[in-house]
C-alpha cells in the first residue's frame, strides 16, 4: 500500500513545502538585491544620484523580504506576489543601472 493512500496528510505537507519554497525564493532573491544595493550605495567613487537610486532599491528589496516572510506565515498569495515583484523588479532595475553606468 502506498503511503499517500493511508491519509498521512501528504497534501498538507506538500502545500506547506510549496509555500516555503516560494517564500524562500522570493526572500533570498530580495535579500540579495537589498545587500547588493547597500554595497553599491556605500562604494567609493559613486555619484550621489546613483547612491539615492540604489538606496531606494535596497528599501524595495527589504520590503520584498518582509513580504516573503509575511506571505509564508499567512499563506497570502497577494503578499507572495508583492515579494516576487519586489525581488524581480529591483533585480531588473539593478541590471539596467549596471549596464548604463
Amino acid at each position: 500500500m502506498l503511503m499517500n493512500d493511508m491519509g498521512d496528510g501528504s497534501r498538507e505537507r506538500l502545500s506547506s513545502r510549496t509555500w516555503w519554497n516560494a517564500a524562500m525564493f522570493a526572500g533570498i532573491l530580495s535579500a540579495m538585491v537589498a545587500l547588493g544595493s547597500v554595497a553599491a550605495a556605500v562604494m567609493p567613487g559613486v555619484d550621489v544620484a546613483m547612491r539615492v537610486v540604489t538606496g531606494v532599491l535596497a528599501v524595495v528589496g527589504a520590503t520584498g523580504v518582509w513580504a516573503a516572510v509575511r506571505s509564508y506565515r499567512s499563506r497570502s498569495g497577494k503578499l507572495l506576489a508583492l515579494a516576487l515583484t519586489c525581488a524581480l523588479g529591483s533585480t531588473a532595475a539593478l541590471v539596467v543601472l549596471r549596464s548604463v553606468a
